[in-house]
């Protein structure tokens, strides 16, 4: 029987044990297969990725383009999956709105940051913006009571903004722990702002999650940190952008598409079965298939033909 368990209870219960996580980007539907072919326990569809897959700037991204993109992932794969909302898309309302659309297409948590609405291009530049404390509070109160089932996990970039500090990002831990929030990812990309965090916030009574930005950190060393929770928002673009880069140069300079023809055989098999070709075959083998087999002299619909053709 299929697992009726909700979204939102299968990444609670997967918290509950207590093991870590990793959960790498999925953009689109057969990434997401891959992921949870591979073994993952759970994914994310993170708003620089899908911008990025829809060729446009995530500051400028909709929410609906957003919620489909994740959506098309959470039907597509059994494991809970986590999407970006950027900064609620707005006021409370939005925020509410926000939290309805992502429910509705399947998504296992739903995280929301304090940067400034609208998003600001420049946050790709390390120029980052984050509101007031208060303002964040209020979203976050209102996609709490908004929720039905998923997980609310609250971004804050205080520790990396414009006149932030690591201090104010633990304060804003603090206050959205006492919330009552899911979990807390507090923008930390490399070992050195995780030590400044922690030096501020040493205690563990918050489910946190750290982004693992190329920054070479083990989980165990991540865990130890704090993080229970190891997202990949960007691996899987980008490894996969620089292989298709790296073939493409290869044909305007030699006008071969130079690939190991055995990796190629082997890559394109998994992608048949991550998009669940065999299971087509088969149903093929015992149904159109076996009436071709089975002819036996007998006139079939659409095949008027094959006597005089035989």
């Amino acid at each position: 029987m299929a697992d009726r368990t909700s979204p939102g209870q299968k990444l609670r219960d997967l918290i509950a044990t207590g093991e870590t996580i990793l959960m790498p980007g999925a953009h689109d539907p057969l990434t997401g297969r891959i992921v949870q072919r591979l073994g993952f326990k759970a994914c994310i569809c993170a708003g620089w990725m899908t911008g990025a897959h829809l060729a446009t700037p995530e500051p400028v991204m909709t929410m609906t383009e957003q919620v489909d993109a994740a959506g098309r992932v959470a039907r597509a794969v059994d494991i809970p999956v986590k999407s970006d909302a950027g900064a609620g898309y707005g006021d409370p309302i939005h925020v509410i709105r926000s939290v309805q659309a992502f429910e509705a297409a399947g998504i296992a948590a739903i995280q929301f940051e304090d940067q400034v609405f609208p998003k600001r291009a420049s946050y790709h530049r390390g120029l980052e913006h984050v509101t007031g404390l208060d303002e964040f509070l209020r979203k976050i109160e209102f996609a709490m009571k908004a929720r039905e089932d998923a997980l609310i996990v609250a971004r804050t970039d205080a520790g990396n903004a414009v006149g932030g500090s690591w201090k104010e990002a633990a304060r804003r831990v603090r206050a959205l722990k006492e919330l009552g929030v899911d979990a807390v990812l507090p923008m930390c990309r490399t070992k050195d702002s995780m030590e400044k965090f922690r030096q501020e916030y040493p205690d563990d009574d918050v489910v946190m999650e750290g982004p693992a930005y190329f920054n070479g950190m083990p989980p165990d060393e991540m865990r130890r940190y704090g993080f229970q929770l190891i997202s990949f928002p960007l691996a899987t673009i980008v490894s996969g952008t620089a292989r298709v880069i790296e073939m493409l140069k290869g044909i305007l300079e030699t006008g071969v598409a130079e690939y190991d023809p055995e990796e190629a055989r082997a890559v394109r098999e998994e992608v048949e079965n991550a998009i669940g070709l065999p299971e087509f075959w088969e149903i093929e083998k015992e149904t159109v298939e076996a009436a071709n087999r089975d002819w036996g002299g007998r006139h079939i619909a659409g095949h008027e033909g094959y006597d005089q053709k035989r």
